[in-house]
């Protein structure tokens, strides 16, 4: 535990990431952590270790070219276990994923005509919603941008069931989701991170979740904070 009383360290698989108020301690670190998994026969590249300062920049702050860097920060773009860690920049790379995937199958939505609807939205469904909603039960979003998953969600829909737009082919949203029939996505985000949050609690207290749960709470008043992370 830092400090501060954020968890310093947590891994998932082969993954291990560092936390710490004091960059050089993360980077003298390194070396240490290269020895003792080495006794585990796991190898430690340094060269895609990356260190990375989580903070908030003030409205006026800029970077070396000048551009505003007010949520532009860099560690917003910054990846672990396959997702950004700013929850607004995830999920735009999210939305332009599950489109590409959806135009892979572009064939089977609009002339699979010997393919079942119920066959085409379980295709859909896995190959497509699952890329869309990868980690979603981590994420923070806005209504907005949970308005903005739910958009391009309809508009899959409306392609895979050949609904044209007005005056012919247009019907409700509600219409919609009861011919597929399917809830949407928004719900279940909320669903998948209600399901987050109860294992979470169900955890032991000594996990990284639950200690990283526990400074959530115990330091909500420290709402612009610095602190600095290496992201293996």
């Amino acid at each position: 535990m830092a400090a501060l009383g954020f968890p310093t360290e947590w891994e998932y698989s082969d993954d291990c990431d560092f936390a710490d108020e004091d960059i050089e301690m993360l980077r003298s670190f390194l070396p240490q952590v290269r020895e003792v998994l080495s006794e585990w026969n796991l190898q430690v590249n340094e060269s895609k270790t990356e260190f990375c300062t989580v903070y908030l920049a003030h409205q006026k702050d800029k970077d070396v070219d000048g551009q505003l860097l007010a949520n532009n920060e860099r560690w917003r773009r910054s990846k672990t276990l396959g997702s950004f860690l700013c929850t607004e920049k995830d999920i735009a790379r999210r939305r332009i994923l599950a489109e590409s995937a959806f135009k892979k199958f572009e064939k089977i939505w609009l002339t699979g005509k010997k393919i079942s609807m119920d066959r085409k939205l379980r295709l859909y469904d896995a190959q497509v919603v699952s890329v869309l909603l990868y980690n979603s039960n981590s994420w923070s979003p806005t209504k907005a941008t949970l308005n903005k998953i739910d958009t391009l969600h309809r508009r899959h829909l409306r392609a895979i069931m050949n609904i044209k737009g007005w005056p012919n082919g247009q019907i409700s949203n509600k219409t919609l989701y009861a011919r597929c029939p399917v809830e949407k996505l928004s719900e279940r985000v909320e669903k998948q991170r209600w399901n987050m949050f109860g294992h979470i609690l169900r955890s032991n207290e000594n996990t990284p979740a639950q200690l990283a749960l526990l400074f959530a709470v115990e330091s909500s008043e420290l709402f612009v904070c610095r602190l600095d992370f290496k992201i293996k």
